[in-house]
């Protein structure tokens, strides 16, 4: 029993091993390889845009191969499979995190949901994104700058900044969606502080931040956009 215990063991480490050994030889041409392989119209610019992206770190290769090769599986026009990489390579030319955009593509794939209902939803939550960066941008949070709050002092990273942007419109699109009052702009407030407290990659410095320098109105506002973009 000892003896099968050790093989079984074994043999679990090794596929561990082969697995990782897998997702550590993934490289952006491997990926590349997947776009022409669904004979996209504008292979160029996917290329340039996801270039660009695991560059700056806000995709990696594996995700945007799994993406790719589930999309593949897709029977749907090659129009509407290429418009899914086509919206979160502008965000990425935009410089917008993209974990949300990828996740709910991946989601719908899943489910079965049709790829137009798949791409209009995809552009809406980008749109939110970008307008989620820019109030940000207007408070001064901004990737590499240092802001000062009270006695303390926090560096700003990619990774903290587009987390929160993504936490942020997260909240906005999940609020919204859920059919909550557009009016209560102190719940939506609140509600994207709860959103951005919950996600342990941003600092509580930061958090605080927010809550003091964006108001609710701002919020509201963003919420307002949201909704308007669903009504179309």
């Amino acid at each position: 029993m000892k003896y099968l215990h050790s093989i079984l063991l074994i043999t679990l480490l090794v596929s561990a091993n082969v697995l990782a050994l897998r997702t550590e030889q993934v490289t952006p041409q491997d990926v590349y390889n997947c776009f022409r392989a669904l004979n996209v119209s504008d292979l160029q610019f996917l290329i340039n845009a996801y270039d660009k992206g695991f560059k700056d770190r806000r995709i990696a290769p594996q995700t945007a191969l799994t993406l790719c090769q589930r999309l593949a599986q897709s029977a749907a026009p090659i129009s509407l499979r290429e418009g899914v990489l086509r919206v979160i390579g502008l965000a990425l030319i935009e410089e917008l995190p993209v974990t949300m955009l990828v996740d709910k593509a991946l989601e719908g794939l899943a489910k079965g949901v049709a790829l137009e209902a798949i791409n209009d939803e995809l552009v809406q939550r980008k749109a939110t994104l970008g307008e989620v960066k820019a109030l940000f941008a207007s408070k001064g949070i901004r990737i590499s700058l240092t802001i000062r709050f009270g006695t303390a002092t926090l560096e700003l990273t990619l990774e903290a900044v587009d987390t929160a942007i993504t936490e942020a419109a997260r909240a906005l699109e999940d609020y919204v969606r859920g059919g909550q009052r557009i009016e209560d702009a102190a719940a939506i407030k609140a509600t994207v502080q709860r959103y951005l407290a919950s996600n342990r990659v941003i600092p509580p410095t930061l958090v605080s931040f927010i809550d003091q320098v964006v108001s609710a109105a701002e919020w509201a506002q963003l919420a307002q956009n949201v909704a308007n973009r669903l009504k179309r």
